[in-house]
């Protein structure tokens, strides 16, 4: 497994990230699944088969990744409090985190 692969992951994340920015749902579709697809060619092979450097090349994307991830979600959660204000009554019927139904 080379470097570059985890780097590809990072790429893949960041396209996320701009999709979410950009409110492009298909855009953020495209870069999800091309996101996923590059995990789970990563988690085919152990860290513990890298050498050295790629594992600490390796912790590092993971880390950067984790950040993205928060980034994503909260622009994603920006959107939705957005259209929550705009479209009350359009809302999903959820389940918020206290357990409370939203969208009703």
């Amino acid at each position: 497994m080379s470097r570059e692969r985890f780097d590809h992951w990072l790429l893949a994340a960041e396209g996320q990230l701009d999709a979410a920015r950009r409110v492009d749902p298909e855009a953020l579709v495209k870069t999800t699944a091309a996101r996923r697809a590059i995990q789970e060619e990563l988690s085919r092979t152990p860290l513990a088969a890298l050498d050295v450097d790629t594992r600490t090349h390796a912790a590092g994307v993971a880390r950067k990744i984790r950040a993205l991830d928060l980034r994503i979600h909260a622009c994603g959660a920006t959107v939705l409090a957005a259209l929550d204000r705009v479209l009350p009554d359009a809302g999903p019927r959820t389940y918020g985190r206290r357990g409370q139904m939203r969208g009703i």
